[in-house]
């Protein structure tokens, strides 16, 4: 390989170093006899060792190389992360496996890692001025990553922690790494080791696990709706689930575009009687199915035009009720997500986390540190108040997860804990789609590892 590079003195090829990196700013700091390997034009390689004088045996003196243009290698690596050679492509870098750390990485254009990205230790960085896209990126200690455009990463998992998330569901790092990369040291420990993870990539082989193995879902022991007519039994059901409040006759979502609003029998406040009914809309039509004297449904519908009347449609065919139909069946799957998730988080749990003396001491600090860094998650409590422009806001436990997404855990309401989301490099908390199957599961796995780690830190007591 050393007859495809120039060795040039650091100084003589400081005007082509990047503003902003590393070498641009420190160059001088090298005499003569500290080299740079330069490459022009498009390179190819099978493999490259960035452990000091392995690349280039005869020119022990490199401490960088530079590729004018794009690269492309299968494995990129070094070993040893207390120092290592530099290493800048003004193009973008494509790899299966990158694995380094000690050094700057500095790439202009997009780097794109076909399996493993994992930077070691707390002396590196990779510098990518256009987008990063990998399967799996592993943060091993403090090594820095900084992206100026889009990232896409399947899987980021946290040495430190243990733990990481794939398609937005939490998982183990034993459950995306091979066996063989980890020490047996104790439970506490995941004894990650970054040499047998270089070794394993250096000998051709991949280092990942199956990944769709960690998608495995909650499967419910019983579904509270087992069929979809519109029949009483199903009405009676809706008004007797876990989403029906305790102090309000009815309760109301939005869902793909559907509004839809289930209501009890009851005495209105100006006197009047309101059905046991059904309320839906739709960007087409208003939907009402309600509850008769001798136990049959009725049902209406009338289209979203200012003035239109409603019809009875209750003795329209199967086909011509179709669309109803949809509605109606959606309406029990989502009552099926509350039922199946909502119930595993106790209300009265999440008011006693609230009221503990550690959590409430955690309201009054000034520095406003309110609270706990477990490695890879940080989580944090809000008491209710009522804020500056007079709105209330209810008490919650929130969690940043290791992608910065946050998931929120609030007492709105009096029969179940409220969930919410927000997603990456947002500012908008949002409703939670009783349809969005992996959302609600993240959500349950976060509250989980939540409470183990909440758990032992109250016993312990203050320190954080």
């Amino acid at each position: 390989m050393i007859n495809l590079f120039r060795f040039i003195p650091i100084s003589q090829l400081a005007h082509k170093f990047p503003e902003g990196s590393w070498w641009a700013r420190y160059y001088q700091d090298f005499s003569d006899e500290q080299l740079v390997a330069y490459y022009e034009g498009d390179l190819t390689l099978l493999s490259l060792n960035l452990d000091w004088e392995q690349p280039f045996p005869q020119q022990k003196e490199v401490i960088i190389i530079f590729i004018d243009g794009n690269c492309t290698v299968e494995n990129l690596y070094n070993k040893e992360t207390d120092g290592a050679i530099g290493l800048m492509v003004i193009g973008n870098l494509t790899a299966k496996n990158i694995t380094v750390g000690g050094q700057e990485i500095y790439v202009s254009g997009n780097l794109i890692i076909e399996e493993i990205l994992c930077g070691s230790y707390n002396h590196g960085e990779t510098i990518v001025k256009g987008d990063l896209s990998a399967a799996v990126l592993v943060q091993d200690d403090e090594y820095s990553f900084k992206v100026d455009g889009q990232k896409s990463i399947a899987c980021l998992v946290n040495v430190w922690e243990g733990d990481g998330v794939f398609q937005e569901l939490p998982v183990d790092i034993h459950e995306v790494l091979i066996d063989e990369v980890f020490l047996d040291i104790d439970e506490d420990d995941t004894g990650f080791s970054f040499g047998t993870l270089v070794t394993v990539i250096i000998e051709g082989r991949s280092a990942l696990k199956n990944l769709n193995d960690s998608l495995t879902r909650k499967k419910p022991d019983h579904l509270y709706f087992t069929h979809n007519l519109i029949n009483e039994e199903n009405m009676l059901k809706l008004t007797q689930c876990i989403l029906m409040p305790n102090d309000k006759p009815s309760f109301s979502f939005q869902e793909q575009g559907v509004f839809i609003k289930v209501q009890l029998a009851h005495i209105d406040d100006d006197g009047d009687e309101r059905d046991l009914s059904v309320y839906m809309k739709d960007n087409r039509h208003h939907y009402y199915i309600w509850l008769e004297q001798d136990h049959s449904v009725g049902l209406l519908r009338r289209t979203i035009d200012e003035g239109s009347e409603w019809e009875d449609i209750t003795e329209e065919s199967e086909e011509q009720l179709a669309e109803i139909s949809d509605r109606w069946t959606m309406l029990l799957t989502c009552a099926n997500m509350a039922e199946l998730y909502l119930r595993n988080i106790e209300v009265q749990y999440v008011q006693d986390i609230l009221q503990h003396p550690v959590i409430q001491e955690l309201y009054s600090e000034e520095e406003g540190d309110d609270g706990f860094w477990d490695g890879s998650k940080y989580y944090s409590f809000r008491e209710a108040h009522t804020d500056e422009d007079g709105d209330y806001l209810h008490a919650r436990i929130e969690i940043k997860t290791p992608d910065e997404a946050y998931y929120f855990y609030t007492l709105d309401s009096g029969t179940y804990v409220s969930r919410y989301y927000q997603p990456p490099n947002q500012y908008d908390m949002q409703d939670m789609s009783f349809l969005d199957l992996r959302r609600w599961e993240a959500s349950e796995r976060y509250f989980a590892r939540f409470k183990q780690f909440i758990a032992q830190k109250l016993e312990a007591g203050v320190n954080r």
